[in-house]
């Protein structure tokens, strides 16, 4: 399975009939009222495959604090049949992970084989700021 796309959005919805509409794609940074805080972090993800392999992927979205610990997953699976007639497979998904934020810094959201893994088949830096509610203005 090859990863077309994975980052987070400010939205992202996954159409009826195909594909993913998504707004703010990707997402360069995070701001919080308060800390700590729970957010939701829409993610879109596109993958391809030959045909004749994954057919039942199970991969881990992981979301890490500044000090690499975990402060959010979600497992997701899926069946993923051949194309007939096509040599290749392609799937698009659009993901909200729950994340614990507990104070300001760069996060990181990763697709894993493993919930528990070291290694990311693949991340991305996600900024997290507070933002005072009363001036308007990022605080560390």
């Amino acid at each position: 399975m090859h990863v077309v796309a994975f980052a987070a959005a400010r939205k992202a919805v996954l159409e009826e009939a195909g594909g993913v509409t998504a707004e703010g794609f990707p997402m360069t940074s995070c701001y919080v009222e308060s800390l700590p805080s729970q957010i939701t972090v829409p993610l879109v993800l596109a993958v391809h495959a030959q045909g004749g392999s994954d057919y039942e992927p199970r991969r881990f979205i992981v979301a890490k604090s500044p000090e690499g610990e975990r402060v959010g997953l979600l497992e997701f699976a899926w069946q993923w049949p051949d194309n007939p007639g096509l040599p290749v497979k392609f799937r698009v998904f659009a993901h909200h992970l729950p994340i614990t934020v507990y104070s300001a810094g760069v996060y990181s959201v990763g697709l894993y084989s493993d919930p528990d893994g070291a290694q990311a088949e693949f991340e991305f830096p996600l900024p997290v700021l507070r933002l005072n509610p009363l001036t308007g203005v990022l605080q560390n």
